[in-house]
C-alpha cells in the first residue's frame, strides 16, 4: 500500500493527562502478568516430555500423545473463554476477574501436575491417567488466565504508541521469564533424572517437585494477580457488542481478517520452533553430546537455552529501534536468517569432530533471530484487532485472543507430539533416575535432523509471512481516525477521498466479500 495515498498523521507522544496514557507503574504491573505468558509455556515445553519419559517411565509416543490430547481440549476452551470474557461485564472490567481467580488456580495446578508420583507406588498406567487429567487441568487454568491477559494487549489503551510501550515492557518480562523457565527447570530436571551429569547437586523427586512447583507456581500466579489488581482496561465495550450473537461462525471470523492470518503465521511458526527447540534441547545435550565437557562441566541443555535467551534480551533494544524506524514486520524478520543459519549449524555439528564450544556459539547466534521473532507478534496483535474494528464496527478482542492462544498452544503441542512420535519410531529408549540409556546412532542422528530441520522450515515460513503483513504506524493512525469517525456517527460527513481511503484500507488489510463490501459502502452514504 502506497503511503502517499494516506493522509498526514501526527506521531507525537501521548500526553500524560490523556485518558489513553499508561503510567509507568501500571506498565510494570502489566509486564508482571507476562511471567506466565512467557514462562508457563516455556516450562511445559522444555521439561514435560522429558519428565514423563525419563522421570515417570511413560513411553515416548504415549507421553507425546498425552500432551497433544490435552491441547486438543484447548480447541474448545480457548475460543469459548475469549467469547466469555468479551461478554463479561463487571465493575472490575471484562478481563481482570479471570486473571485474579486464575492466578490462584495456576499455583494449585502446577503443584498437582508435578506431584512426585514415584513416591506413591503407582503403576505406569496410573501415572499416564493422572498426567492426562492434570495436563487438562493445567491447560484449563492457563486458558482462564491467558486468553483475558492476551486481550489486555489491546484493551490497555486505544493509543497504539502507548500500547507499543506497554507491550515492550511486557516483552522484557516475558523474555526474562522465558529464559528462566527454559533454563532453570531443565537444570532441575537433569539434577533429578541424570544426577551423574547434572550441573546441580542431585535432587529427589520430592525436592524437584517442591522447588519447581513452588518457585514457578508463585511466580506465574502471583504476576497475574498483581496485574489484575493494578492494570486498567481503557477500551470499554460498545453497547452493540452486548447484543452481538455468538455461534460457530464467530470462531472463524478472525481468520477472515487478512492481516490476522499473516500475523498468526508469523507468530505460530516462530513460537512452534522454540517449543520444538526447548523439547529437544535436553535430548540434544544429554544424548547427542553425552560425555562432552565444557568449562570443566558435563554438557547440559543450559549451554543451548541460556545463550539463546541472553542473546534475545540483548537484541530487544535493537529490535525496538528498528520497529520505530522501519516497521514491526521488519523488526520481526531482520534476525531470522541468523536463526536459520544456527539451526543448520546445530544439525550439522557432530561430537566426533566438533569442539563443544561451538554449540553455545550457534545458540547465541540463534538468540538474535529469536529476539525479534518473540517480541513482535505480541506488539502486532492489538493492531489486528484495530483492523477488525475498522471492518466490523465492534472490537472482538477476546475472540481474537482466544483464537490466537488456541493456535499457539495447538501448534506447540503438535510440534512436540511429532517430535515424540518420530523419536519413538527411531527407537528412543527411555532412561530413569536409576538407569541411563545410551541411545543408538540412528536416534542421535534423528535428534540432530529434527532440531535443525524444524528451525529451517518453520523460520523460513515465518520470514515469508512477514513480507505479507502490510500494516505500519501511518496506516494505524488512519485506522484509528476512521474508527473514531464511526463511533461519532460521522461517516456520512467524510470527504469522498476519505470514504475511498477507508474502503481501500479495509479491503486490503481485512478483506471484504461482495455482500460485506456493499454494506460497508452503504453505511458511508446513507
Amino acid at each position: 500500500m502506497a503511503k502517499e495515498k494516506l493522509q498526514k498523521t501526527d506521531f507525537g507522544k501521548c500526553d500524560k493527562n490523556s485518558p489513553d496514557y499508561i503510567p509507568v507503574k501500571e506498565k510494570i504491573s502489566y509486564g508482571l502478568g507476562s511471567l506466565m505468558d512467557g514462562g508457563g509455556v516455556a516450562l511445559i515445553s522444555c521439561i514435560m516430555l522429558n519428565y514423563m519419559t525419563n522421570a515417570l517411565g511413560i513411553a515416548m509416543s504415549v507421553a507425546a500423545t498425552l500432551m497433544m490430547v490435552s491441547k486438543a481440549w484447548d480447541a474448545v476452551s480457548d475460543p469459548l473463554m475469549g467469547i466469555i470474557s468479551d461478554r463479561t461485564r463487571t465493575k472490575w472490567g471484562r478481563r481482570r476477574p479471570y486473571m485474579f481467580v486464575g492466578g490462584f488456580c495456576l499455583i494449585i495446578a502446577l503443584f498437582l501436575l508435578l506431584l512426585p508420583l514415584n513416591n506413591f507406588n503407582i503403576s505406569t498406567t496410573g501415572k499416564t491417567i493422572y498426567m492426562l487429567v492434570m495436563l487438562l487441568f493445567w491447560n484449563t487454568c492457563s486458558t482462564i488466565t491467558q486468553v483475558p491477559y492476551t486481550s489486555m494487549a489491546s484493551d490497555i489503551s486505544p493509543d497504539f504508541r502507548e500500547r507499543n510501550n506497554a507491550n515492550t515492557i511486557k516483552l522484557v518480562f516475558n523474555a526474562v521469564s522465558s529464559g528462566i523457565a527454559y533454563v532453570v527447570p531443565l537444570l532441575l530436571l537433569e539434577a533429578y533424572v541424570s544426577p551423574d551429569t547434572s550441573f546441580l547437586p542431585a535432587l529427589t523427586g520430592t525436592q524437584f517437585w517442591l522447588i519447581t512447583a513452588g518457585v514457578f507456581g508463585f511466580l506465574f500466579g502471583g504476576g497475574l494477580i498483581q496485574c489484575s489488581i493494578f492494570v486498567k482496561e481503557r477500551i470499554q465495550p460498545l453497547e452493540d457488542e452486548k447484543k452481538e450473537k455468538y455461534n460457530w461462525k464467530t470462531y472463524a471470523e478472525p481468520f477472515k481478517n487478512k492481516s490476522f492470518r499473516w500475523h498468526i503465521a508469523m507468530y505460530v511458526t516462530a513460537f512452534m520452533c522454540m517449543d520444538i527447540l526447548a523439547a529437544l534441547a535436553v535430548y540434544y545435550a544429554l544424548d547427542v553430546w553425552r560425555g562432552a565437557k565444557l568449562l570443566g562441566m558435563d554438557f547440559s541443555s543450559m549451554f543451548i537455552i541460556a545463550p539463546v535467551m541472553v542473546a534475545a534480551v540483548i537484541a530487544f533494544p535493537l529490535v525496538r529501534i528498528m520497529m520505530d524506524r522501519k516497521s514491526k514486520q521488519f523488526a520481526f524478520r531482520m534476525g531470522l536468517p541468523m536463526y536459520i543459519l544456527s539451526g543448520i549449524m546445530l544439525a550439522v555439528m557432530d561430537p566426533s569432530w566438533t569442539p563443544p564450544v561451538l554449540v553455545p556459539i550457534a545458540a547465541f547466534i540463534m538468540g538474535f533471530g529469536f529476539g525479534g521473532a518473540q517480541m513482535m507478534p505480541w506488539i502486532i496483535f492489538p493492531d489486528t484487532v484495530d483492523i477488525a474494528e475498522l471492518k466490523l464496527g465492534i472490537r472482538p478482542t477476546g475472540n481474537y485472543s482466544g483464537i490466537m492462544t488456541l493456535v499457539r498452544k495447538l501448534a506447540g503441542a503438535m510440534g512436540v507430539w511429532v517430535v515424540g512420535l518420530i523419536l519413538g519410531i527411531a527407537g528412543y529408549v527411555e532412561s530413569t533416575s536409576d538407569v541411563t540409556v545410551n541411545q543408538s546412532d540412528k536416534v542421535l542422528l534423528t535428534i540432530r535432523i529434527l532440531l535443525g530441520g524444524s528451525i529451517v522450515v518453520l523460520i523460513s515460513l515465518a520470514l515469508f509471512a512477514s513480507f505479507k503483513y502490510k500494516v505500519d504506524n501511518h496506516i494505524l493512525t488512519r485506522i484509528r481516525y476512521f474508527i473514531e469517525k464511526k463511533k461519532a456517527n460521522e461517516l456520512v460527513s467524510m470527504t469522498e477521498e476519505e470514504k475511498q481511503e477507508r474502503l481501500r484500507l479495509t479491503e486490503e488489510l481485512a478483506g471484504l466479500n461482495d455482500e460485506e463490501r456493499k454494506a460497508f459502502i452503504a453505511e458511508m452514504y446513507e
